[in-house]
């Protein structure tokens, strides 16, 4: 039977070789691209090696440069539920209703 779990240090590593890969692509130095994050050089090395000290919030820096945000949005995303949507598309709106004036 094939393990279906994801080790997060080896997603961390993988994430980490493709940031040094599209700055390599880029052709920015370390320094530059440090410069352009706002970060230390230690902090981003830790970042391409994969560390899981990294905050999130330097992923997404790094990835507002590269022109990748957009990748980000489906992370933590609500599972689609069929059933769910075609009952949703076929309820009809409810209204609150008016108020009696009572007189």
């Amino acid at each position: 039977m094939i393990n279906n779990i994801i080790n997060p240090q080896s997603l961390l590593k993988e994430l980490g070789k493709r940031l040094k890969r599209y700055r390599l692509a880029r052709n920015e130095s370390q320094e530059l691209f440090v410069a352009r994050l706002d970060l230390s050089r230690q902090s981003y090395s830790k970042m391409e090696k994969g560390a899981a000290t990294v905050s999130i919030g330097h992923w997404l820096n790094a990835s507002v440069i590269l022109g990748k945000l957009e990748s980000w949005k489906n992370i933590l995303a609500e599972d689609e539920n069929l059933f769910d949507q075609f009952e949703i598309s076929n309820s009809k709106r409810q209204r609150a209703g008016k108020r009696c004036s009572g007189n």
